[in-house]
């Protein structure tokens, strides 16, 4: 049976390992890493070993197949943000993780900050924009980074959200002997052409008013795009973002957990969408949309507010773009183009067991149709309620609150097998 020690190196030159991990190298009969760190540990390994070039994640099962002892170098710790967890999930049962002193531990003792008080951000070999999401003011972030996330960009990113005061450390080889720390500003990275080593962390200490990436849950409606023209104006969006205290209403019913899947049906502008994979983000939200200006106004929003990673845009009509999506545990109908009943037959049918369908309605023969689904599929009503909000208007240069339309929510739960 295929034995897999994975080996994180640390940040110190030589490594520093633990016994085991010794023990580990002096019996494997291969060892996979790059040429830098197959030089490191060569005088570890025995003489029949065969030192490898780590191939291609989908290339790895196959190239294993030969042996029975094998080492699989990884930087600092292989179980934050490295190739452990991706090992665990493809040959169960059979993976030993060594840990070593990582890089973002290493930036936290040059830095002085407290690893508990960090939030931790993985930019390597994601979206910049997926920044986004954490640039909040009054944070400390602590980001692995690549090419495409470089001081300067990350400084840009801060001045576009209204964090110009934040300061940005940069700990640059960390481990080597000619290991380096520096401190900018914000504007200092934007005004000089400034180079760093490709082996880097960066910490960020976010200042400034903020204000365009919500702290808590409720993102106020005119910070969504809607082609190009507020919520109040005509456009393409108009009447087609979810108000903030309906979205509110329907991300508390669905509560919506780590590693579920979820389906926006309908997603207009994507204001429900967004926050639902912004405040769950190890979860996954499908958003179908079939209009192509709303469309438009859905993806702009998700690179907004950086939740391009568990974020999918579908430009789909439904009920027939849904086939092909995964099987969802939770269902938000917002849109149906006339095609209600069908839809939402075709989201109970796909609902995994024990998932939760919601729908909204505001006409009374929407509220019909929902109320007749429920005896055709033989499902109690889990959940109903009705929310009407009124805000802040002026009539003749008099006060009042001026009423939405009411918007009806209802819930059902599917049985479990």
């Amino acid at each position: 049976m295929l034995n897999i020690s994975v080996i994180g190196l640390g940040i110190h030159q030589p490594p520093v390992l633990t016994t085991t991990a010794q023990q580990a190298l002096g019996q494997a009969q291969a060892v996979f890493g790059s040429a830098r760190q197959l030089a490191s540990v060569a005088h570890l390994l025995a003489t029949d070993c065969e030192p490898c070039e780590l191939p291609k994640l989908t290339q790895l099962a196959q190239q294993l197949q030969p042996y029975q002892q094998v080492v699989i170098l990884a930087s600092g710790d292989p179980l934050l943000f490295g190739i452990g967890k991706f090992l665990q999930q493809e040959f169960p049962q059979q993976v030993t993780c060594y840990s070593g002193i990582s890089s973002l531990q290493g930036a936290c003792q040059l830095t002085g900050l407290s690893l508990q008080d960090a939030q931790l951000v993985s930019l390597h070999g994601r979206p910049l924009n997926s920044l986004r999401r954490h640039l909040q003011p009054n944070r400390q972030l602590l980001v692995l980074t690549d090419q495409h996330s470089q001081p300067q960009h990350l400084a840009q990113q801060l001045a576009d959200v209204n964090l110009g005061a934040s300061r940005l450390h940069v700990c640059e080889r960390l481990g080597y002997a000619d290991q380096r720390y520096r401190q900018f500003s914000v504007q200092q990275l934007l005004a000089h052409d400034l180079t760093f080593d490709a082996l880097h962390v960066s910490v960020i200490e976010t200042r400034g008013p903020g204000g365009i990436i919500p702290n808590f849950p409720g993102i106020p409606d005119h910070e969504f795009i809607t082609d190009g023209v507020s919520v109040t104006g005509r456009g393409a969006g108009h009447g087609l973002l979810t108000k903030r205290e309906v979205r509110l209403a329907i991300l508390s019913l669905l509560q919506a957990g780590p590693d579920q899947i979820g389906w926006d049906i309908g997603a207009g502008c994507g204001g429900v969408a967004v926050e639902w994979a912004l405040w769950n983000p190890k979860g996954q939200v499908y958003a179908i949309e079939h209009h192509q200006q709303r469309f438009d106004c859905l993806q702009a929003n998700r690179d907004k507010f950086g939740v391009g990673q568990n974020l999918y845009a579908v430009q789909q009509t439904a009920p027939q773009g849904l086939s092909d999506l995964p099987s969802p545990d939770k269902v938000f109908v917002g849109g149906s183009s006339g095609a209600l009943n069908a839809i939402m037959l075709a989201a109970w049918q796909a609902l995994r067991p024990g998932g939760r369908l919601l729908a909204s309605a505001v006409t009374e023969q929407s509220k019909a149709t929902l109320l007749q689904f429920g005896n055709q599929v033989g499902c109690d009503i889990a959940e109903l309620l009705q929310v009407s909000v009124s805000r802040a208007d002026k009539l003749a240069g008099h006060d009042l609150l001026r009423p939405n339309l009411p918007i009806t929510l209802i819930c059902w739960d599917k049985p479990h097998e």
